[in-house]
């Protein structure tokens, strides 16, 4: 078992979006995300299936052709079958980005958070 401290991960930068890796083993990566308000992801193409868990903050996903708004309590599983993704912050956004690089691991969005520890961050 890991556990982390979620909130000693938030560290935001001028510069772009910061991000802190706190987890990564065979079957998944886990990384803090923080972009500052009006930050954006870039456009780009993943090999594993994500999951994305907003822990503050507001802003929106794409994903090739839809657009979902995010904010605090909102999870979104984008496959690795997905052309590109990008994300744009509105506000000082934190999130929880989860990698399954598994090929045979199924993302459940609950047995994720709780491999990662958010449960006791929440």
């Amino acid at each position: 078992m890991d556990k982390t401290n979620i909130k000693e991960l938030v560290n935001y930068s001028q510069e772009g979006p910061s991000k802190k890796v706190f987890y990564d083993k065979e079957d998944i990566k886990a990384q803090v995300v923080c972009l500052k308000s009006r930050q954006v992801i870039p456009w780009c193409k993943m090999n594993n299936d994500m999951l994305f868990y907003i822990i503050e903050g507001e802003g929106e996903i794409f994903v090739d052709n839809e657009k979902e708004k995010l904010y605090p309590g909102i999870s979104v599983v984008v496959l690795k079958q997905a052309e590109s993704r990008s994300i744009s912050a509105r506000t000082n956004m934190v999130i929880l980005a989860v990698q399954a690089k598994d090929k045979k691991w199924q993302i459940k969005q609950w047995d994720l958070l709780t491999q990662v520890g958010l449960p006791e961050y929440l």
